[in-house]
């Protein structure tokens, strides 16, 4: 990795730590965020390097589709996203899952709409330290965050460890997980400090006209990494 490259991509990674560990579960009772509170967790800055960085810290899937092999009936992956002008064309997805013990998250499987899956294997160089439950950060093509952030109906399967997932709700079609407005938030951020024009999945409606991001432009660039393969 390019010296200049490290030190973006630990200034980021240092940033999501100090996020991560204040994110851990309350349980039930825990208060759900609004759009305004997430939108004001979407963290921007600049890298000594002088890269630019985008974040958001991981927010809760919805947990309906059955978990499997637990070791807690209210473990619920989350989900958060950066990204650093240095690789313009990949984000560093995070997952987690509070109250988890024992193991980590070593992959997830996305479920878009009726019949695409996308595996997502390829761990990142940089990952969270010293966080309050485990997490694991993926490199992934930018624009499949922005399909996860605007897509219109997905769900996610977390893999824990050997024959252990965990399977949630990421976007009903009726209810959108907290985790989808933090990356449509982090997907509006990256988009206005790159300035680039919005994907055919960005453009689709439904969450990104709700936020008010309807006249926004997101990305059209970002190319596929090894690790994440359709399926």
């Amino acid at each position: 990795m390019k010296p200049r490259l490290a030190v973006a991509l630990g200034a980021l990674g240092m940033a999501g730590v100090l996020a991560l560990t204040g994110c851990a579960s309350s349980g039930k009772s825990e208060k759900k965020p609004s759009a305004n509170d997430i939108a004001a967790q979407v963290k921007e800055g600049v890298s000594e390097s002088g890269a630019k960085l985008v974040s958001i810290r991981p927010h809760r899937t919805i947990c309906s589709q059955g978990q499997h092999n637990l070791q807690s009936s209210y473990q619920c992956p989350v989900i958060g996203a950066d990204w650093t002008s240095a690789r313009s064309g990949i984000a560093r997805l995070t997952i987690g899952v509070p109250d988890l013990t024992g193991t980590g998250v070593t992959g997830a499987d996305f479920h878009l709409g009726s019949s695409e899956v996308v595996r997502v294997r390829n761990k990142s160089s940089v990952q969270p330290t010293e966080t309050a439950y485990p997490t694991t950060s993926f490199d992934v093509p930018l624009t499949f965050v922005e399909k996860l952030a605007y897509g219109p109906r997905s769900w996610v399967r977390v893999y824990t460890g050997a024959e252990r997932h965990i399977d949630a709700t990421v976007n009903s079609g009726e209810d959108t997980a907290a985790a989808v407005e933090g990356l449509a938030y982090f997907m509006k951020s990256v988009d206005q400090t790159s300035g680039r024009t919005p994907s055919d999945a960005a453009m689709g409606g439904g969450l990104f006209d709700r936020l008010g991001l309807g006249d926004e432009r997101g990305s059209r660039d970002g190319k596929g990494v090894e690790g994440m393969h359709p399926r």
